[in-house]
């Protein structure tokens, strides 16, 4: 008797097949978008981590006019700072090969060390400068990619009212621009603007500032506390020109990454929704229809002695063989859309890796919401 009425549970979704297959798409559409959102989210998000980890990306960063070295010491003195840098950081006019009007460029000073500096940077190919080589620059691989240039060329720099020629030894990757977005820029223009690094001594030769800095970056500690820390950093350089300090949350680059972090998890709740929805709706529309068309064999099956739950329980199997084929077609597709979404975003981000992670806990989630919309 039971395989009877699996016999005809087959041969109700052969009837259907068609309708079937098509709810089926519908809940793998909404299945795939969320485990492709989430995973997308959750490998970003682990990729970014690692790297600012890894690259010492700080906490906490000021501009200033130009202070003495000497002011260091005190700004390690506030509590919970762990880690002080400070840089020469200027704006300066290009002259790029291939590009008519005059591109903007950030030149930053490097620190002596690579390996313990903050906001490290990772070196894609080439070198990094020779101590007081001031014609040698390392450059933003975005900015390189978009001008179509190769270590070894040129490109030309108003330095302190100056033109100097530049020539590039190396790419690199910063934390720091992940995204490269010039002074009053909303959208990046990685053409139009670029990041170049020189020698600490020789970019403050050329700008005479020889035991100064101009920008400054902080790591804290876990219990430091981040208001008071640019309370009391906004008070040490506001004699020296300085402008209100920020936290990583509100720096350019690390604040875009979080703005589409965000919108990546406000798509993994809302597209699956109406997907999923829609679903729910056709699976009732088709079982209710089944179910009025069958009356006089749910009579029969009656007759014969099957109980009203094993009758729910046979049309709720239909029910359930039609959307399991949907999740898992989802899952299969949400992995695959969420590895292409994943590299793409690492290309568009520049991060010099990229970990890709399907977390089981999405897929669950994923099942548990198709099953939430069931009829």
């Amino acid at each position: 008797m039971i395989r009877a009425i699996h016999r005809k549970l087959l041969r109700d979704l052969w009837h259907i097949r068609g309708q079937a297959i098509a709810i089926a798409l519908v809940i793998a559409c909404g299945v795939a978008i969320f485990v492709m959102s989430l995973s997308t989210y959750s490998s970003l998000d682990l990729t970014s981590r690692t790297y600012f980890d890894r690259y010492r990306f700080g906490d906490v960063f000021a501009q200033l006019q130009r202070a003495p070295d000497s002011l260091v010491n005190r700004i390690r003195e506030i509590p919970g700072v762990s880690q002080v840098q400070t840089r020469i950081v200027k704006e300066v006019t290009l002259d790029v090969p291939g590009l008519e009007e005059p591109a903007t460029g950030r030149l930053i000073s490097l620190p002596e060390s690579n390996e313990t500096s903050l906001n490290a940077l990772f070196l894609r190919n080439g070198r990094f400068p020779e101590p007081y080589r001031r014609d040698e620059v390392l450059v933003s691989e975005a900015f390189m990619i978009a001008n179509k240039l190769e270590p070894s060329d040129s490109i030309s720099a108003v330095i302190n009212g100056k033109k100097q020629d530049l020539k590039i030894i190396g790419t690199v990757l910063s934390p720091e621009y992940i995204i490269s977005l010039g002074s009053g820029s909303i959208i990046p223009d990685d053409r139009r603007f670029g990041v170049l690094w020189m020698d600490h001594e020789s970019l403050s030769t050329v700008y005479d500032m020889e035991g100064a800095f101009n920008d400054v970056s902080l790591t804290l500690r876990r219990q430091a506390s981040l208001s008071e820390t640019l309370q009391r950093l906004d008070l040490l350089l506001e004699p020296y020109g300085g402008f209100e300090s920020y936290g990583r949350e509100d720096q350019l680059s690390y604040s875009f990454l979080d703005d589409e972090l965000s919108q990546l998890r406000a798509m993994s709740m809302v597209t699956p929704t109406i997907f999923l929805g829609v679903s729910a709706f056709l699976l009732n529309v088709v079982v209710s229809r089944i179910v009025n068309t069958q009356r006089e064999q749910i009579a029969m099956l009656k007759a014969f002695g099957y109980s009203n739950q094993k009758i729910v329980t046979h049309y709720l199997n239909l029910v359930i063989l039609i959307a399991g084929l949907g999740v898992l077609i989802g899952i299969g597709w949400g992995a695959a859309l969420g590895v292409s979404v994943t590299e793409m975003y690492g290309e568009f981000y520049k991060f010099p890796l990229i970990f890709f992670q399907l977390d089981m806990r999405v897929v669950a989630l994923g099942v548990a919401c198709a099953l939430f919309f069931l009829p």
